[in-house]
């Protein structure tokens, strides 16, 4: 069943491009504006990522990616939503009852797969089937699974901070904590996707490293011109 399923990984690679240029395109923008701001196009990009990668995940078998990049592109989506008008802007309530079906459908789509697909096997983590990949390489200890979650959890849990932000100031934003968990949290999923040579999950993050500790620096400009 890996046949096809190195065949489509390249796929994955689309998610890799729509976050890089999230990320450039916000730099640049935030260079340009001499602060650090968030525009509609940068949650644009995210969401297209997040569909893409969640997608890439679920073709791959790998549910601890699948299952966070569900999560985020509801709250991509959410950042859009709160940038136009407040007339258009949908209630919490609403958010949530979407996020809870979408993390519901994608546990349904994992045990469907695994029971019709993968011949009643339970394995909802693992190793890409990619082109360079060895057939004794599909299976590492669990333990690198564990440490893989916590730190797309770590990773992605800025997004969550930075809704709670949003949702409470009515407007999008990214502030300090956004991009210091950016830096911790793609540490350790560095580590852990380039052990298992998955470049669709490292190359994106390999990049972001430069915009995120330049906004972290630019907030703290901000912070000493205005404090």
């Amino acid at each position: 069943m890996n046949d096809w399923r190195e065949l489509l990984y390249p796929l994955g690679f689309l998610s890799a491009i729509a976050f890089s240029l999230r990320m450039l395109i916000q730099w640049l923008s935030s260079e340009a504006k001499g602060k650090s701001i968030v525009i509609p196009l940068f949650w644009k990009l995210s969401l297209a990522g997040n569909v893409l990668l969640a997608l890439h995940a679920f073709i791959q078998i790998q549910f601890h990616v699948c299952i966070i990049q569900v999560g985020n592109a509801i709250i991509s989506w959410r950042n859009l939503n709160l940038m136009q008008g407040t007339s258009k802007q949908i209630s919490l309530r609403s958010t949530l009852i979407l996020l809870g079906g979408c993390l519901f459908a994608t546990l349904l789509g994992f045990t469907l797969q695994s029971h019709f697909l993968e011949s009643g096997s339970q394995e909802w983590f693992r190793i890409p089937a990619a082109p360079w990949q060895q057939e004794n390489s599909y299976h590492i200890a669990f333990g690198w699974h564990i440490m893989g979650f916590f730190g797309l959890a770590l990773f992605s849990s800025r997004f969550w901070i930075q809704w709670w932000c949003a949702e409470r100031h009515h407007a999008s934003y990214l502030g300090p904590a956004f991009w210091w968990m950016s830096l911790i949290g793609e540490s350790l999923c560095l580590i852990y996707f380039f052990h298992i040579n998955d470049p669709v999950n490292y190359i994106g993050p390999l990049f972001a490293l430069i915009p995120y500790t330049r906004n972290l620096i630019l907030l703290n400009k901000q912070k000493q011109e205005f404090g």
